[in-house]
């Protein structure tokens, strides 16, 4: 586990996920490639491409989403200016928003 940030590595996960269920062998027949990779990544010497875990999940029988959206609020110059042309009332609702999101950063980390 990554002692910063406190999430699982994607090699963790992996074993996490398989053990119990399916040998490192198991795995790398389903996933057709070899145990030694399985064995690479669990230890986190390799880091497989977005492809190639959704790949070895899938052969789990898991299916991996990957999410991307913009960020609530840019921190350069232009947002420094927006910030400062907000009202009071928009600046609590802007803090308070930044707010819940670091609550929901915390309870997913802590999960």
């Amino acid at each position: 586990m990554d002692t910063i940030s406190g999430m699982e590595s994607f090699g963790e996960l992996l074993r996490r996920l398989r053990t119990g269920r399916l040998s490192q062998e198991a795995l790398a027949v389903r996933a057709a490639t070899s145990q030694s990779y399985v064995s690479r990544v669990e230890a986190g010497e390799v880091l497989p491409t977005l492809g190639q875990a959704k790949h070895l999940l899938h052969c789990l029988g898991y299916e991996l989403h990957l999410n991307v959206e913009p960020l609530l609020r840019r921190s350069d110059r232009e947002a420094l200016i927006d910030q400062l042309a907000m009202s009071p009332e928009e600046r609590m609702q802007s803090a308070a928003a930044l707010h819940n999101v670091m609550v929901e950063m915390r309870a997913g980390l802590s999960g």
